[in-house]
Parts: structure tokens; sequence; C-alpha cells
């Protein structure tokens, strides 16, 4: 293994643990998201955007930065590159990195469905808002 390709996976390596610790932030942030919204603490939800999306933003930015790396090491962006790529490691590195990429993939999904989760609840609040603020709307102005 030459020494650019050497330094390719480790900086992929790293961003692994990056993430891990990124996602399991955003995982709790989701979750104060839905007590607040819960609790309709507006104020709370709104001091909590910008955090959120500087989070994701750097998710995202670490997740191209990761595409691009595959691409150095001649690979395409696949779980199937990931997994070749993790099985070529020395097996010092190899189960270590497995299991992080493991946990990466469940702390993932488990941010997805949190956010479903989220994402319904609002969907719910908003539905009964309408409803009390129309509910009178189309008896307002019927014939006596």
């Amino acid at each position: 293994m030459n020494p650019k390709s050497a330094s390719v996976i480790k900086c992929f390596i790293q961003d692994i643990q990056r993430d891990l610790t990124d996602y399991q932030q955003l995982h709790q942030l989701l979750k104060v998201q839905h007590h607040n919204m819960l609790h309709r603490n507006g104020d709370k939800l709104t001091a909590m955007a910008e955090p959120h999306q500087q989070l994701i933003q750097q998710l995202q930015q670490r997740a191209d930065q990761r595409t691009g790396l595959l691409n150095q090491l001649g690979m395409d962006n696949t779980p199937t590159s990931v997994n070749r790529l993790i099985s070529a490691l020395p097996d010092q590195y190899r189960q270590p990195v497995e299991r992080k990429w493991i946990q990466l993939k469940d702390l993932v999904h488990s941010c997805m469905a949190q956010n479903e989760r989220n994402s319904r609840l609002l969907m719910m609040q908003q539905d009964i808002l309408t409803q009390v603020l129309h509910q009178d709307s189309d008896a307002t102005y019927q014939p006596a």
C-alpha cells in the first residue's frame, strides 16, 4: 500500500469516529427537539435550530468527503465499496473499524427514526391547530 492510500484510509477511519460522535449528538438533539415539541417550547426549539443545522451540515460535508476519499482509492460510494475497504484492512484494524462502521449505520438509522417520529408529531400538532382555528369557519357565514 502506498503512503497516499494509507493516508486516505486513515482519514476515512477518522471520519467514521467523528461521525459517531456527531451522530450521537444529533440523536440527543432530536430527542430534545421531540421533548420541546411535546411541551410546545417554541423559544427552545428556535434556539436549537442553528446548532442542529450546523451539525447536519458538518455531517453532510463529512459524507461528501468520504465519497471523495473512496473515489481517490478508485472506489465508488456504495456499501460494497466500504465493505471491501474494511475487509482489506490489516487484522488489527479490521474488526475495530468494522464495529465502528456498524455502530455508525445503526446510529444513522436511529436518527432517521427519531426524525420521522418528530415529523409525525409536528404534523399531528399542525392538524390539531388547523382544526381548532378553522373549527367554526364553515358555520360563520352560513345563512341563519
